[in-house]
């Protein structure tokens, strides 16, 4: 290959590898450092104080590993509060597929008569692609940078036809973002709260459907204004957005 070609390839790298990594996010330092208090105080059984730190990360970040989301869950059980708790087991299971969460989001849910709980299939494969996201990522720049390859030495070296495989190249590339950024499985949310009334429309003097208790997961359909509206046992509904929380 020549200077040209190498600086052209070199490129094409540069700007492959950017595009996955921009899409790997981590803990920044101050973080760490919070974390890492919170981590203290929950092995010192201090679990109402490292909660709050925790819960102030998630909402700062907007993020949370694994750990801090089982430990959250930890706390809220212990608690008392099985409808927090079911939050955070339910954020935990898409960032690690982990059937031991499940079986436990299945059990309260079991135990308080719950709604919506059942393993969707979109759902144990969203929760995979966010387990083994590393590896798909690297696995998806392997693929790209081979195909990408092939076609500079097809067409720079030998003067062939490279078509199919810059078809191909794209046609990866398009599942890689497809993957990242549209959700696979469809929006849920958890209620969190009490004495939750649905309605038949957006709005207080729509007629009520039901008033249920907290921990029941919905379907999300829409969201229009202060109200959200969900699925519940087939039918379309609305409930205040106080009264839920959106899980994925």
């Amino acid at each position: 290959m020549s200077k040209k070609q190498n600086n052209i390839f070199n490129f094409i790298t540069i700007l492959l590898v950017g595009l996955m990594t921009s899409s790997f996010s981590s803990f920044g330092g101050d973080m760490k450092g919070e974390l890492g208090q919170a981590d203290s105080l929950f092995k010192l059984q201090k679990y109402t104080e490292s909660f709050e730190i925790y819960e102030q990360l998630l909402d700062e970040n907007n993020e949370a590993s694994p750990q801090m989301l089982m430990k959250m869950a930890y706390i809220k059980e212990g608690l008392g509060d099985y409808s927090q708790a079911l939050l955070y087991l339910n954020r935990y299971y898409l960032q690690t597929s982990d059937k031991r969460a499940q079986n436990k989001m299945e059990k309260l849910a079991t135990e308080h008569s719950l709604n919506g709980y059942s393993l969707s299939d979109t759902t144990f494969i969203k929760g995979l692609v966010n387990k083994y996201y590393v590896a798909f990522n690297l696995l998806v720049l392997g693929i790209t940078l081979f195909l990408f390859g092939i076609v500079l030495y097809r067409k720079i070296k030998s003067g062939s036809n490279a078509k199919p495989y810059a078809v191909s190249a794209v046609v990866v590339l398009l599942i890689f973002f497809w993957v990242t950024n549209f959700e696979l499985s469809e929006p849920q949310g958890i209620i969190t709260e009490n004495h939750a009334y649905l309605m038949t429309g957006p709005s207080a003097g729509a007629d009520l459907v039901e008033v249920v208790q907290k921990g029941h997961r919905l379907k999300i359909l829409d969201e229009e204004g202060i109200w959200v509206k969900v699925d519940w046992n087939g039918q379309e509904v609305y409930i205040r957005s106080k009264m839920i929380k959106r899980i994925s």
